[in-house]
Formats: C-alpha cells, sequence, structure tokens
C-alpha cells in the first residue's frame, strides 16, 4: 500500500524544520515515524539525542496521532522514569520507551498532522525541563 502523499510531504518538511532525517516504514496497516538523531533539551534527559518513533495510520491526517517514543535509554537528569514512561515496546526490530503523554482528543482533521504533532511532543519536553 502507498504511503499517503500528505504524511510524505509532513515527513519532507519536518526533516528540513529538525534538520534530521525522517524515516517511514509501514506494517500491519501501521506507519511508523523514525525521526534519527533529534537533539533533546539541555538538561532535561541523561542523553542529548535519541531517535524519536511516531505512529499513525493509512487514513492519516484523519486519524489522531498520540504519545511518541523514544530510545530506551532516554530517561531524566532529575530522577527516576516517571511512569508515563515506564512502558518499553517493540517496534520495527528495537525497543522504544512509550512516552504517554496524550492529546485527549484534540486533534483536528485537515488541521493537525505530523507538524503539529512534532510541535505537541516538543511540549511534552518542555513540560519535563526541570525549571
Amino acid at each position: 500500500m502507498e504511503l499517503p502523499r500528505a504524511l510524505q510531504a509532513d515527513a519532507e518538511e519536518l526533516s528540513s524544520i529538525t534538520g534530521c532525517e525522517v524515516r517511514l516504514d509501514a506494517s500491519d496497516g501501521r506507519i511508523f515515524v523514525v525521526v534519527t538523531g533529534v537533539r533533546l533539551p539541555a538538561g532535561t534527559y541523561v542523553r542529548d539525542r535519541s531517535d524519536v518513533l511516531l505512529l499513525t495510520d493509512f487514513q492519516y491526517p484523519m486519524s489522531a496521532m498520540d504519545m511518541f517514543y523514544m530510545e530506551p535509554e532516554v530517561q531524566p537528569c532529575a530522577g527516576p522514569v516517571p511512569e508515563h514512561a515506564s512502558a518499553i515496546e517493540h517496534y520495527l526490530g528495537r525497543p522504544w520507551r512509550r512516552w504517554s503523554w496524550h492529546r485527549n482528543g484534540n486533534w483536528r482533521p485537515g488541521v493537525d498532522g505530523l507538524l503539529s504533532h512534532w510541535a505537541f511532543v516538543e511540549q511534552c519536553w518542555a513540560q519535563e525541563t526541570p525549571r
């Protein structure tokens, strides 16, 4: 099945914005969006870079995106792994730490997409940055 053209265009734009490679891989009705080598907020996590995984499907951008995943070694500098990041799941032949931040139904089909979901991920990171 061919990947949604809107997702391909948004992935190219996200790559341009982040300066990171963005790979799209489809399997079992899901589309895996991997943003490689993302620079994480300074002083927030024990690593300064991680690959980031986002999940969508072939109805993109109509289907809501939710949560995000980073490499299992990514943990907060200021304490233990929070409960919302305690699950490890396996996708694309490797483990991922699920950061269970939720949009809580705030997805606007035709307005939201990969770029607004990336902004959501960055907002989550900002909330985890020690003050």
